[in-house]
């Protein structure tokens, strides 16, 4: 099983409908470093450390200009610079989360040069409705920035994801899915 991160913003722009617990789905992953470096061996490993939060490691199998891909057993992709770390063939480990690709793979990222296929076909297991408390400050310009307490994390099971209602449409789920061969 698979423990993957999806924002409500990502179903609001029309990416995806709502997500229901039994169905199939068919989307890429993309990953958001916490900590990433050079491993210390060169064996692919997954780890679920809490919620849709992993320890990884694998090898750097695709490096171009603003987007790099890691293989640790399944394909992730990082819609960024690549850091100095990032380098075709090498090894990473590190923490990250996984979230469902947002539109960034599907609607561009799949047509460039040598990009290998980062789809995959899941069943949605289960869905997990974030309820860990918000957490509310002010930046130097007086802008609202709202985090979640990760000292309080907490999740309810529900059958469906609703984008729209779920938290004010600020909703955050956790599919736990299961990999369709």
């Amino acid at each position: 099983m698979l423990y993957v991160g999806l924002s409500s913003w990502i179903i609001q722009d029309g990416n995806y409908g709502d997500f229901r617990v039994g169905e199939a789905a068919r989307f890429a992953l993309e990953f958001y470093p916490h900590t990433l470096g050079d491993a210390k061996s060169q064996q692919a490993s997954l780890e679920r450390l809490r919620a849709n939060r992993y320890r990884i490691r694998g090898q750097v199998v695709y490096v171009a200009r603003s987007v790099w891909v890691i293989d640790f057993g399944l394909m992730a992709y990082q819609n960024r610079e690549p850091p100095k770390v990032a380098k075709r063939g090498s090894w990473v480990e590190g923490d990250v989360e996984l979230g469902v690709d947002p539109f960034f793979y599907f609607e561009e990222l799949y047509a460039l040069p040598r990009m290998p296929a980062l789809q995959y076909d899941w069943r949605i297991k289960t869905i997990l409705l974030e309820t860990t408390p918000w957490l509310s400050r002010k930046d130097e310009k007086g802008t609202t920035i709202l985090s979640r307490d990760e000292q309080q994390e907490s999740f309810v099971e529900v059958a469906e994801t609703n984008a729209w209602d779920d938290d004010a449409g600020l909703g955050h789920y956790v599919l736990e899915c299961e990999k369709i061969c």
